[in-house]
C-alpha cells in the first residue's frame, strides 16, 4: 500500500522488499478499523492480524488519518446549510416552510 495526496492505495501484485512494516490483515477487519470501530491492537492481540517489522508506522499511518465529514463540499453549492430555520416541532404556519432532516 502507499499513500499519496492523502489517499491510501494497495498496488496489486506488488510488495516492496524492504517494507517498513509488513501487516497481513483481513479486508473485513482493515474496514472496521478504518471506520474507527477498533484499533489495529485488537486483531494483533487475539491473532486475526500479523505484523512483522515496526510496529510504530501503525501511530504514523493513524496520525494521518481524518475523520470525514460527511456534509463535505464534494461538487461546488452543494454545501449543506449549517443553520436550520427555527420551526416549532408542533405549530405549522401557512405559507412558510418547516425546516427537516
Amino acid at each position: 500500500m502507499e499513500v499519496s495526496n492523502a489517499t491510501l492505495t494497495n498496488i496489486a501484485g506488488y510488495q516492496v522488499d524492504d517494507a517498513d512494516l509488513t501487516l497481513t490483515v483481513n479486508c473485513s477487519d482493515l474496514e472496521k478499523i478504518m471506520a474507527g470501530e477498533p484499533t489495529f491492537e485488537a486483531p494483533l492481540t487475539d491473532g486475526r492480524a500479523q505484523a512483522a517489522g515496526d510496529v510504530d508506522v501503525l501511530k504514523q499511518l493513524a496520525a494521518l488519518m481524518v475523520d470525514f465529514n460527511p456534509s463535505f463540499e464534494i461538487m461546488p453549492g452543494t454545501k449543506c446549510r449549517t443553520e436550520v430555520p427555527h420551526a416549532e416541532p408542533y405549530e405549522a404556519v401557512p405559507r412558510k416552510t418547516i425546516a427537516e432532516w
